[in-house]
């Protein structure tokens, strides 16, 4: 081993959680999430963690250890419960039907500019 590699190596051997997961105080609200949908629900965690492709070992673990899942897991368990990522970790779901709302009012208005520029483009032909 270079003289370089080695002392990376042992870091990360010693650290191992570094390569996996980053250690964070908001990953328990995550995993009570999860447990709320689990519950609410009526399934296992064994059953989302195997749904999930995921061991149920390593799912324990992850709660255990208060640990988040990578990215591409936390989607697959969130999919399995049915649920977004973002209710998984925070809470909320975000209310897009406001949104919806406004921009369906704006939608006419919207394409009266559009044949009035469309009318506009044929003039100067």
């Amino acid at each position: 081993m270079s003289i370089v590699f080695l002392p990376i190596w042992a870091y990360f051997c010693f650290f191992p959680s570094i390569l996996c997961h980053s250690m964070n105080d908001d990953a328990s609200v995550f995993w009570e999430n999860v447990k709320k949908e689990v519950k609410s629900q009526n399934t296992t965690q064994e059953w989302v963690a195997k749904n999930s492709g995921i061991s149920f070992s390593t799912f324990q673990g992850w709660i255990t250890k208060g640990l988040y899942p990578r990215v591409n897991e936390a989607i697959r368990i969130a999919t399995s419960l049915n649920t977004s990522v973002e209710y998984l970790a925070s809470g909320s779901i975000q209310n897009n039907n406001e949104s919806i709302d406004t921009i369906c009012q704006y939608l006419p208005k919207i394409q009266e500019h559009l044949d009035f520029i469309k009318q506009a483009v044929k003039e100067l032909r």
